[in-house]
């Protein structure tokens, strides 16, 4: 028993280094393609639609929308759709403007002031959540911006602030045509703002960004290495990550949205990843991030995160759609990405419990060598190389138009103190979706998952 402590421990401790690396590796890869694509000549680039899935988001659409006005105004192949709910009307006291209102209104505006007709908006009539937003804008693509075989569609949240740089970035990605190209999401809260973080949503600031750039980015780096027709053969196919993808910066290509079947009810951006994944599509990433808003309490984050774990869990479906598709994988190729992706979801909800069991157990028995290194590396050394790189990604950030946004670090000590914790908080998520889908099957209710309310702490 002391001996499997020992080995989770230090296979614990090894992730916490490979992580910790990643990081820098990514942030170092960020750095150097942002300035090449900076430099190089842009030439013919690719048409894209930004669709924006808004329901009860008038306190951040204005600033969304002036940000891509902002972009639009140098970039005239930019079209942006906004997708709202018929439903909000119902919702909405007497006398409130409705998203949809408003976004029609600041649609004529920017429309009027870039002099030709960039912004759309149009209604969603059913009772779906985002993913049925977003396949009913998908539709209204046909009549609005007939395809040309080349365009891209992108997917950003209401309160999303994307990069100045995103023409010249996704011009780099687009000339190689890959079926997904994934720009990362990063929240964060505007320097001097009203945000406030706990001890532990500190931490949380800290794992989001290590998730972003050591995992996410990361993974879509190492799957174009691994990439069919690169050779490698068995090792390729052993080191090939599952990627998923990641519901703000999401961009797709037109021609590919069929292909997959569309966006997914409940969670809209996963199967994107996972279905392209398995068909051995080409996916890049984006040298720069949107920054988003930021979870305000746990609480918030754990609902959000059911519903993510809800969508990891529906690989399996993935994997059958994709099975019975044409693919560029073997079948082999298909099923170790579906267990991959299967098993990143076991060990997001269990691994806390079997570490904190591990880590018991040594401290019982008085191993406190390997305990000593684990929370050295992972406790200290990994939260503090996110920390400095964070700083450095949110300073490198460039905010559309004429400003000059500073962004801001949490409180080191929390957030440094309060990072060993972080892995359980976030399992979190899928606890809650067991619970509540035990509740429902004892019920006899559908399962149901509540929208993440933006509070516009970075809309000013």
């Amino acid at each position: 028993m002391i001996r499997a402590s020992r080995l989770l421990i230090a296979a614990y401790t090894a992730r916490s280094v490979y992580v910790t690396a990643s990081m820098a590796l990514s942030w170092r890869s960020m750095r150097v393609e942002a300035a090449r694509a900076e430099h190089a000549p842009t030439g013919q680039v690719p048409a894209l639609t930004v669709i924006v899935p808004a329901l009860r988001e008038q306190v951040v659409m204005p600033r969304s929308l002036a940000r891509f006005a902002d972009l639009a105004a140098e970039w005239p192949q930019l079209r942006v759709l906004v997708v709202t709910a018929a439903r909000e009307a119902a919702e909405t006291p007497d006398g409130q403007q409705t998203t949809e209102e408003l976004c029609r209104d600041l649609a004529k505006t920017h429309n009027d002031l870039l002099g030709r007709e960039t912004f759309h908006v149009v209604s969603y009539p059913g009772q779906g959540r985002r993913a049925s937003q977003l396949n009913h804008a998908v539709a209204a693509l046909d009549t609005l911006f007939p395809p040309t075989g080349d365009d891209y569609i992108a997917v950003f949240d209401a309160d999303a602030v994307p990069d100045a740089r995103l023409r010249a970035h996704f011009a780099q990605a687009a000339a190689e045509r890959p079926a997904m190209i994934q720009q990362p999401m990063l929240p964060a809260f505007p320097a001097g703002s009203g945000g406030r973080r706990s001890a532990v949503m500190s931490g949380q600031d800290l794992a989001a960004f290590r998730r972003t750039v050591g995992i996410e980015y990361r993974r879509i780096k190492v799957a174009r290495w691994c990439a069919p027709g690169r050779g490698g053969g068995l090792l390729a196919a052993l080191a090939r990550p599952m990627v998923y993808g990641v519901g703000s910066g999401l961009i797709v290509r037109r021609d590919k949205i069929e292909n997959i079947g569309f966006f997914q009810e409940p969670h809209d951006d996963l199967a994107v990843g996972h279905r392209l994944s398995m068909a051995g599509e080409p996916i890049a990433a984006l040298p720069s991030v949107n920054i988003v808003e930021p979870y305000q309490s746990v609480a918030s984050m754990a609902r959000a995160f059911s519903s993510v774990a809800f969508a990891n869990a529906a690989t399996r479906h993935d994997y059958r759609f994709a099975a019975a598709r044409p693919t560029r994988l073997s079948r082999t190729g298909q099923r170790l990405l579906a267990a991959r992706a299967l098993a990143d979801g076991a060990a997001w909800a269990l691994g806390p419990v079997v570490m904190t069991a591990a880590a018991a157990h040594l401290a019982a028995k008085r191993d406190h060598r390997p305990l000593a290194a684990a929370a050295l590396l992972a406790g200290i050394v990994e939260p503090v190389v996110a920390y400095r790189l964070r700083g450095w990604l949110l300073e490198d950030f460039r905010s559309p138009g004429n400003t000059d946004d500073a962004w801001q670090q949490p409180a080191p000590a929390p957030a440094v103190a309060t990072s060993l914790l972080q892995p359980a908080v976030s399992a979190l998520g899928p606890w809650l979706l067991a619970l509540r889908a035990s509740a429902a099957q004892l019920t006899g209710r559908d399962l149901r998952f509540t929208k993440t309310e933006h509070l516009g702490e970075i809309a000013h």
